[in-house]
């Protein structure tokens, strides 16, 4: 053994071996052994922030959070010592402290100093059997402020660990008060009458008197301690009189309170308790180990696992405990309730079954109080502390799902006898008492009610009669919000109204119910279709659109107006949900036939749209082109600047789409340099954010024009505001039409498989086929690079491959792989009028001709196609084409003069692969 060799429980550690575990090493950083050894130097001793510090990280200024997380590792990594503690105790405001029996190299105990036995009080302190998860941050935040402020309440809803957490920092912080820590549970006192003799009890106050206000003030003012009063939610006024007594009679007397309700009385510093951590519900592909970087993921796993030790969180179950924990709102009770039924239900029929959660979260702990035996329970504790008029106004809040405002609240909730301000002063009140939250977000104050809570107040709003008034309220709100809606960027779009689609969904519901009326059904779905495409829930929206439209066509006289609109919007997610289907053109048709019936130029511009997509999925462009020209003619006088910008990016593309590249680029750099939309959501009616769809046409169009590096510098821009957006439909549009051929042209093949890989997992999260094809024939493409010639011919035989043949995508694919492509398909997809990639399909289609003449004819047309076109790129590659062929001839000279003067056209992208092989073709003529 070292010199400087210690021994702890099955650990050993020293300074040239690091810990060590049963002959194994335990794999730490650096900077948590470092931390250790400092600790281990003085167990049993504290050891301040600044010496730890000074020795870690010397010459270096660092946050006392850096010292946290490495703390939080250690802890991990030693788990419990010998009397069930952690081995690094904190000391709240003074630093850490290394609890557990330390041996020397010679085995002695003696060497080192004995841990700091624990101190005896008249009235032992209770502890917490589980460990804290999550609460670090908050106990270190709580133990300072009590020493600052005297008086802290920790509020927060029931079973949010308000208990547990005064516990943990009473427990640390008793060695700083001579006569210690004390804790008083009120929760099973009713009579004000006794507080004052029962927390004189629990502090064991020597004299006669103590039952009266003044006789306790006097008997506790000599005291140095803090003082724990748990569960005064029931008692608020009288515990406010008493504290403030308190403060005023016996200064080094410290307060540590937890309520539902705060007390509002004088000195008091509020500490409201946060649920803990859960992974937000757009991270769908939650891993095992990224969930359980989550305190309620951790909480929940570790309680799961005391009843189940062979329980392993595994990356399939991962995404489900993720929206558990987010459904159950990060509360510890409701997630050891939950923890406690996965032995019966398993994790996925747990998950299941929450629509039932007093059902289903009930039988805690047989030593846990009543209240906390099930989720029933902690509620109605609760909900017997409130007057009438906060009941009926959680009531009727409960039929909003999400986040709300003021006003929505006073829209749903103010009828009959309950005014405005009685919905005002309700709901103040009921964030007094921690059951709704408070959020403030971008300037505006929004309030919730927990998921557990507002399915409780749903019940006694069930109860009450009033629960259609309610939904009827709710569902003319949303109709006049989404109406009104403004916000011109994506990312505010969603946090505006993005937290509305569960509220939406349920007025839907309630709308076509026998009890609901049509005419509502349709407005919320024509002034929701912007929210479902913003939301890429395209194939959702499709159903409930459907059903709408049905309900309409049912109708003794149809609503023509009606149909028109829900039409205008159904066709598109038809088209993004099916594919180009015979439907789609139907529904889109009659949307057309009703506007021009009715005289509606702005219906008859978003049919003329849908159908200029629908043509373009099918590869009819001429058709397309057709389709933007009608637009073009309903631009309005005065002319409208959105439909005017629309009609010059639906020209962008269909001239892209037919060769014309610089008439496309032209109308792409004017759709770029025009101003940004001023109000309304950027693509709100038309699906896709607009400034990423003509970066995504650049960038495509940059390449064939033979600009790499600015097809590169458009194709990251479209990426990054594409990402950042959040909008999984024009995030698929950047990857499918500019991102993953331009990535594949450029040689970048890494960066092509990461976006094909992206693609195809967006469009399998939203049911989004038409752009999955896409993503199926990158992933071909790749595959196809490397395989040897069997297997691509068993990759021409694949399912893939036929739905991305049936879906017209043999152009694109061409131009990626052309090993894919056998020579009856590449006639096919070169049949008809010039398109986007004609130069490139003859010279492929060349390339596999056996006959010599034919072949060179095939060339020389391609390249005639690409010259005229100025698809300058394509032009290289046919002349690469025809130099070899030169070259293979002995005719060196005539490959020069056709390779060179293709080459020479390029002023950048040198370093390309395209371009290097050509330069590597002229080298080897000279």
């Amino acid at each position: 053994m070292a010199q400087d060799e210690v021994v702890f429980g099955p650990f050993t550690h020293s300074a040239a071996r690091g810990l060590v575990k049963g002959g194994q090493a335990v794999k730490l950083g650096s900077r948590s052994l470092a931390i250790l050894n400092v600790l281990l130097e003085r167990p049993g001793e504290v050891v301040g922030n600044r010496d730890i510090m000074a020795r870690v990280w010397p010459g270096l200024f660092v946050e006392e959070a850096n010292i946290r997380v490495h703390i939080g590792t250690l802890r991990k990594a030693l788990g419990k010592n010998d009397i069930g503690t952690d081995y690094i105790e904190n000391v709240p405001a003074q630093g850490y402290r290394f609890v557990g029996t330390v041996r020397g190299a010679a085995g002695d105990a003696d060497e080192r100093p004995p841990p700091a036995p624990p101190q005896s009080f008249p009235q032992p302190l209770p502890r917490n059997i589980d460990r804290l998860i999550g609460r670090e941050q908050a106990i270190d935040d709580i133990a300072r402020k009590v020493v600052e402020k005297s008086f802290v309440t920790v509020t927060g809803v029931g079973g949010i660990g308000k208990t547990s957490l005064a516990v943990e920092v009473a427990r640390l912080s008793a060695g700083g008060y001579r006569d210690g820590a004390f804790f008083v549970d009120l929760s099973t006192l009713s009579e004000p009458a006794l507080l004052c003799a029962n927390i004189a009890q629990a502090l064991k106050l020597p004299g006669i008197g103590k039952a009266s206000m003044d006789g306790f003030l006097a008997a506790i003012k000599g005291l140095n301690a803090l003082v724990v009063l748990d569960n005064c939610e029931h008692l608020i006024e009288d515990v406010a009189l008493l504290v403030e007594g308190i403060l005023t009679t016996a200064p080094d007397v410290h307060l540590l309170v937890t309520s539902r309700e705060i007390l509002r009385a004088q000195g008091e510093w509020v500490y409201r308790l946060p649920p803990l951590a859960a992974p937000a519900e757009q991270d769908r592909a939650t891993t095992a180990e990224q969930a359980m970087r989550y305190s309620a993921v951790e909480l929940f796993v570790e309680r799961v696992s005391s009843n189940d030790e062979l329980f392993r969180l595994t990356d399939a179950d991962a995404p489900v405990v993720a929206a558990l924990c987010r459904h159950l709102d990060g509360v510890p009770l409701a997630l050891e309730l939950a923890a406690a039924r996965v032995p019966l239900l398993g994790i996925h029929g747990l998950a299941a079954s929450l629509d039932r959660v007093f059902d289903v979260l009930r039988g805690g702990r047989r030593t846990a109080l009543q209240r906390h035996q099930t989720l029933r329970a902690t509620l109605e504790w609760s909900y017997r502390l409130l007057d009438e008029r906060e009941r009926v106004v959680l009531h009727r809040l409960s039929g909003i799902r999400g986040s709300f405002t003021r006003d929505l609240a006073i829209g749903v909730a103010a009828f009959g006898a309950v005014s405005d301000d009685d919905v005002v002063e309700g709901i103040a009140e009921l964030a007094k008492k921690s059951l709704v939250s408070v959020e403030h977000r971008e300037q505006t104050v929004q309030f919730r009610l927990l998921e557990t809570t507002r399915q409780y107040a749903a019940e006694r709003l069930g109860d009450s009669g009033e629960t259609d008034t309610v939904r009827r309220n709710l569902a003319l709100q949303l109709c006049r919000m989404l109406t009104d809606s403004q916000s011109t960027s994506t990312a505010a779009w969603n946090a505006v109204y993005g937290g509305r689609i569960d509220d939406l969904r349920s007025a839907l519901e309630w709308s076509l119910s026998p009890s609901g009326d049509l005419p509502t059904a349709v407005a919320l779905t024509i002034g929701s279709a912007p929210m479902w495409f913003q939301l890429s829930l395209t194939d959702e929206f499709r159903l409930r659109a459907d059903k709408v439209l049905n309900a309409i066509r049912q109708q003794p006289n149809p609503d023509l107006r009606s149909e028109m609109a829900i039409t205008a919007h159904l066709g598109p997610a038809l088209w993004n949900s099916q594919g180009p289907t015979r439907e789609v053109k139907d529904i889109l048709a009659r949307g057309l036939a009703l506007s021009r019936q009715l005289g509606d130029v702005g219906y008859q511009r978003r049919a003329l749209w849908g159908l200029w997509l629908y043509h373009l999925a099918l590869e009819e462009d001429q058709d397309a082109l057709e389709a933007a020209g009608r637009f073009g003619t309903l631009l309005g006088d005065p002319v409208d600047p959105g439909a005017e910008s629309m009609h010059q990016r639906m020209l962008t593309l269909g001239l892209l789409t037919v060769g014309e590249f610089d008439r496309a680029r032209a109308f792409a750099e004017q759709c770029l340099s025009a101003p940004a939309p001023t109000r309304g959501s950027s693509l709100r009616g038309y699906q896709f954010e607009q400034r990423i769809v003509s970066l995504t046409h650049l960038a495509r169009i940059s390449w064939i024009q033979g600009k790499p590096d600015q097809a590169r510098q458009a194709m990251e821009e479209a990426m990054e505001q594409a990402l950042a957006s959040g909008h999984a439909l024009s995030l698929c549009f950047a990857l499918s039409l500019g991102a993953c051929p331009v990535a594949f042209w450029l040689g970048d093949y890494d960066r092509a498989a990461r976006y094909a890989d992206m693609l195809v997992e967006k469009t399998s999260e939203g049911a989004l086929f038409v752009w999955r094809t896409y993503g199926l024939c990158f992933q071909l493409a790749l595959e196809a690079r490397t395989v040897s010639d069997a297997e691509v011919a068993s990759l021409r035989r694949s399912s893939r491959f036929a739905e991305v043949y049936r879906n017209r995508r043999i152009r694109m694919l061409a131009t990626v792989a052309p090993r894919l492509i056998a020579p009856d398909i590449l006639a096919e997809a070169n049949a008809g009028p010039r398109n986007w990639a004609t130069a490139e399909l003859l010279r492929l289609t060349a390339e596999a001709t056996p006959d010599r003449d034919e072949a060179d004819g095939l060339l020389r047309q391609s390249m005639d196609v690409a010259l005229e076109q100025g698809a300058t790129s394509w032009s290289l590659r046919t002349a690469m084409s025809m130099a070899r062929r030169s070259i293979a001839d002995g005719r060196p000279g005539d490959a020069a003069a056709v390779l060179l003067p293709a080459y020479e056209r390029f002023t950048e992208g040198h370093d390309t692969p395209d371009l290097k092989a050509a330069a590597a073709l002229l080298d080897s003529i000279a």
